[in-house]
């Protein structure tokens, strides 16, 4: 059996640098920091890049990270809200932001370039 270090693991996470923040997060480099170091941090939701071609963006609660499996295969991170709603609204906004600026909805190419 194979033991997998934290600290291996917690480089897998990709941080898009430009993160959306939702309003009601307090304190963002902290909470980034302590998903990183697999710690939890409850009420804290994600908005990642889709790895299903059907979606756009995938909204993931921060604890499902404490899941080696989650952790080890959570898509880029390009969002952080507090609470679901709030997570929602801020995968709108992306989404929104991304039709008004290109006409389109090609969210991870308008990402990549942002």
């Amino acid at each position: 059996m194979v033991k997998h270090d934290r600290s291996a693991v917690s480089l897998m996470l990709k941080w898009k640098n430009n993160l959306y923040i939702g309003k009601n997060v307090k304190n963002s480099r902290k909470i980034q920091l302590k998903i990183d170091s697999g710690k939890l941090v409850p009420g804290i939701y994600l908005v990642t890049i889709s790895d299903n071609p059907g979606n756009l963006l995938e909204i993931i609660p921060a604890p499902m990270l404490l899941q080696k499996s989650a952790y080890a295969l959570c898509p880029e991170i390009v969002g952080l809200a507090k609470g679901k709603d709030e997570a929602m609204d801020l995968a709108a906004e992306i989404i929104l932001e991304v039709y008004h600026e290109t006409g389109s909805f090609r969210v991870e190419e308008y990402l990549k370039n942002r």
